[in-house]
């Protein structure tokens, strides 16, 4: 199982994901509301969108760890991408990451994410089929935990506030 939770949108680049994994040994969820102003862009991932490819909206927080859990990898081929926050999400509940090789990505995830071109369905593909061969990273999994965590960024937060 493949996941990626993002809304559905040109910058999110989830056409080329689906042209990337159509008719392959791969089910991909794609978990997320259309944009408001891309309804035409979600209109042609479904028409994309071959029968291993599902589409579910928004869901709560509680019934998207469900999924977190019983994916191998979470995906994010963005065209551009800072945190990530559902990957930082995916990896903490156990999925290897896939995620975009432009923004700021590598000063999060560093060596412990699979980097893709969103410009190539190929190397998409490339990534996923790695990530899927690679175990679990419980070290990833107890980094995000420590330095990621909402309890944490307020930390840092109110320190930046308090030194201003």
């Amino acid at each position: 199982l493949v996941l990626c939770v993002a809304r559905i949108e040109g910058i999110k680049n989830q056409l080329n994901l689906i042209r990337a994994l159509n008719h392959t040994k791969f089910r991909l969820v794609l978990i997320g509301a259309a944009s408001p102003n891309q309804q035409a862009y979600y209109n042609a991932c479904k028409k994309a969108a071959a029968e291993n490819i599902s589409f579910i909206h928004h869901l709560p927080q509680q019934e998207l760890v469900k999924y977190y859990q019983k994916a191998k990898v979470h995906v994010l081929p963005s065209w551009f991408e800072t945190t990530g926050l559902s990957s930082l999400e995916a990896a903490v509940m156990g999925c290897n990451i896939v995620i975009t090789d432009r923004g700021d990505t590598e000063e999060y995830f560093g060596d412990d994410a699979v980097y893709c071109d969103p410009s190539s369905p190929e190397n998409i593909f490339a990534a996923v089929e790695k990530a899927s061969l690679l175990r679990l990273n419980e070290s990833f999994q107890k980094k995000i935990s420590a330095l990621y965590s909402w309890e944490q960024a307020t930390i840092v937060t109110m320190e930046a506030y308090e030194r201003i």
